[in-house]
């Protein structure tokens, strides 16, 4: 009898979701939510993770490519984009060429 009390917590946690997936939406969420806004209703699209950087436990900074077709006989058009994410919510957003240098590395400390 003396594992009881731990079988009790372990089944009572078991049931409860944790606070950090349930306070934040995920970041593939809040991505294909701002994708989903640049584009129209019916279009087909898609993004891509180039890079990420971590300035904080809850700061990100996302480069994605995106590429929409309105109709399938068109070519896709493709675009570039900076993301600042805070606690799993979109801050800003950048749109940059689909060539530029970027490097999302953290600033090193000298």
């Amino acid at each position: 009898m003396p594992y009881l009390p731990i079988f009790l917590l372990v089944i009572i946690f078991s049931f409860i979701p944790s606070v950090g997936t349930t306070a934040h939406p995920s970041i593939t969420t809040t991505i294909d939510r701002f994708v989903s806004t640049l584009y129209p209703k019916g279009s087909h699209y898609f993004w891509v993770i180039n890079d990420t950087t971590t300035e904080s436990p809850e700061e990100m900074i996302i480069d994605i490519n995106t590429s929409v077709s309105i109709l399938p006989e068109e070519r896709p058009m493709e675009s570039r984009f900076l993301l600042l994410m805070k606690e799993g919510e979109l801050l800003a957003a950048q749109k940059i060429p689909l060539d530029a240098n970027v490097d999302c590395r953290p600033e090193e400390e000298t």
